[in-house]
């Protein structure tokens, strides 16, 4: 018997601890900054994409949590980086270049210069009312 009491002990800690987490994860803490592949070249890269993913509908926003945003070559067949969206906001650090970034609302081609953050929303329209 105290083998299951000591059983049920740590399974409602480790749910507890669940709940706890994902609740932070929502709340107004800091927003998470995305996760790219590291730079090639140089570690101090200050140029990127950043902006907004998710989806529209019935004139209201809803943003995706999670890896939301990929980062493919000029040709769009190799994967550069990814980036993770805190209720849609995300931000990935990119060398200087020409990229393809795919998300909810399509593909989109961007040209990345030197210091330069280029903002985009991606988004895709769904029928109906949240």
């Amino acid at each position: 018997m105290r083998n299951a009491a000591a059983c049920a002990a740590l399974v409602g800690a480790a749910l507890l601890t669940t709940v706890a987490i994902s609740a932070c994860r929502r709340g107004s803490g800091p927003k998470l900054a995305a996760k790219a592949t590291p730079p090639a070249a140089s570690d101090e890269v200050e140029s990127g994409v950043y902006g907004f993913s998710g989806a529209m509908k019935g004139g209201s926003p809803s943003g995706v949590i999670g890896e939301c945003i990929w980062i493919y070559d000029a040709d769009n067949k190799k994967q550069i980086a990814e980036g993770d969206c805190d209720e849609g906001n995300f931000k990935v650090v990119l060398k200087p270049g020409t990229y393809v970034v795919r998300g909810p609302g399509g593909n989109q081609k961007i040209e990345v210069k030197p210091h330069q953050w280029i903002k985009i929303k991606s988004m895709v329209e769904l029928p109906g009312q949240l």
